[in-house]
């Protein structure tokens, strides 16, 4: 029997070995889009999912495709050798994966990282990187890469939904391109701005839904920005005069956080447009040295305010005010009414008093005096320590130049 098919396998074994590699070769696909696919205009984008590789795998071949989504792709190392594999493509989005280490490749213009166990992304500290749009989401506490610096070209960069506690801005220093970085649902208790930051382009800063207890210091080396989120914070005691130095921010949320605010210094925001208070707690506030020549919407809705305290009489019906779901006086409302545009972003109940359909208290004001009291107590504890803290700072300025002029002293 053997030499009747020995002539056959002969043939079959010649073929294997003059066959071109290619034919050899695993040929990946685009698989068609599912249902719960998020990514904006589905239709663009090649899906890749459910493929384990060898690390040395380079007989595969990728669709010439300029999107390419690789979800459940499981692979030790997503190496240069199987990237540049990937010849035409611009945009890619890692999701659901697992590797060892991600090479970055350079041509790439938007590069996302979505809940995957990657222990390493290598940004090659000798390629010249064309990457706009970067975004680490759901890594959690996984090295992030080095060399940030080498994304020079840099426009958009979000670290979202990790769970990092403390982070340096000194890691991204001279990314002059960079417009955006959204560090929300982070868990971040402590954002670290550097004394010198050269990140002339920055506009949008998200630090929403963190820990974060106060504002980071030196937050004013941040003068180019125009939109700060700090929704959703545990901020308790806040000076406005913090935010000095933000000439350029147009847009301030600080919703979502329990507030006592105070103003032991003028507050100057020039540009500032939109201000929102939302869901803060406040019972009072007071705004007599508030300069916001530029605003056009202040949004207080949901708190317990009765009152604001000295109103700026600039203000005009150019401002849209949202007041509801406060304790408002009614002389107090109707002054503001005369001044502004009142919204209404959520109808009253019915109630005995109303101004702009706005419910409002036409007696007595009804609240805890007791309570009032203590958090009055509370914000000038709060003054009291940030009067101290600059006390120690200028003990400290005032020793080291005493401590100048006494070596000059003993060497005369």
């Amino acid at each position: 029997m053997s030499r009747y098919f020995a002539g056959p396998m002969l043939l079959v074994t010649v073929l294997f070995s003059i066959a071109p590699q290619e034919l050899l070769a695993r040929n990946l696909v685009c698989n068609d889009k599912p249902e719960a696919f998020w990514q904006q205009e589905p239709e663009s984008w090649c899906l890749i999912e459910n493929v384990d590789l060898e690390e040395s795998s380079e007989d595969i071949n990728f669709p010439e495709q300029t999107k390419i989504y690789l979800r459940n792709f499981n692979v030790s190392y997503l190496s240069p050798t199987l990237l540049f594999k990937m010849k035409s493509v611009q945009h890619l989005t890692v999701e659901y994966c697992s590797m060892t280490k991600l090479f970055m490749k350079p041509s790439l213009s938007s590069m996302e990282i979505k809940n995957s166990n990657i222990s390493e992304v290598i940004i090659d500290k000798d390629s010249n990187y064309e990457l706009q749009n970067f975004s680490l989401e759901g890594i959690y506490r996984k090295t992030f890469p080095n060399n940030f610096i080498r994304l020079v070209s840099l426009e958009e960069l979000s670290i979202r939904h990790n769970d990092l506690v403390k982070f340096n801005m000194r890691q991204l220093n001279g990314l002059v391109k960079l417009k955006t970085l959204d560090l929300s649902y982070d868990s971040l208790e402590q954002l670290i701005i550097p004394e010198v930051l050269n990140l002339p382009s920055l506009k949008d800063l998200c630090l929403a839904e963190n820990k974060l207890q106060k504002l980071p210091a030196n937050l004013r080396r941040l003068r180019t920005l125009e939109t700060l989120n700090l929704h959703s914070n545990q901020i308790a005691f806040l000076e406005m005069s913090h935010f000095n130095g933000l000439n350029h921010l147009k847009k301030l949320v600080l919703s979502g956080n329990r507030l006592q605010i105070s103003t032991l210094e003028p507050v100057s925001l020039p540009y500032l447009e939109k201000l929102e208070l939302i869901g803060c707690g406040l019972k009072e506030l007071d705004m007599l040295y508030w300069k916001l020549p530029a605003l056009r919407y202040l949004n207080v809705f949901e708190n317990s305010l009765v009152s604001i305290l000295n109103f700026p009489e600039s203000f005009t019906k150019e401002l849209v005010f949202v007041p509801v779901g406060n304790r408002w006086s009614c002389q107090t409302l109707e002054a503001i009414s005369s001044k502004v545009t009142i919204k209404v972003k959520e109808r009253d109940h019915y109630c005995e008093h109303k101004v702009a359909d706005i419910c409002c208290n036409g007696g007595n004001i009804d609240f805890n005096l007791v309570d009032t009291l203590d958090r009055k107590v509370q914000l000038l504890k709060f003054q009291n320590s940030i009067l101290y803290d600059k006390l120690e700072e200028t003990n400290e300025k005032l020793e080291k130049v005493i401590g100048v002029v006494d070596q000059r002293v003993v060497k005369k």
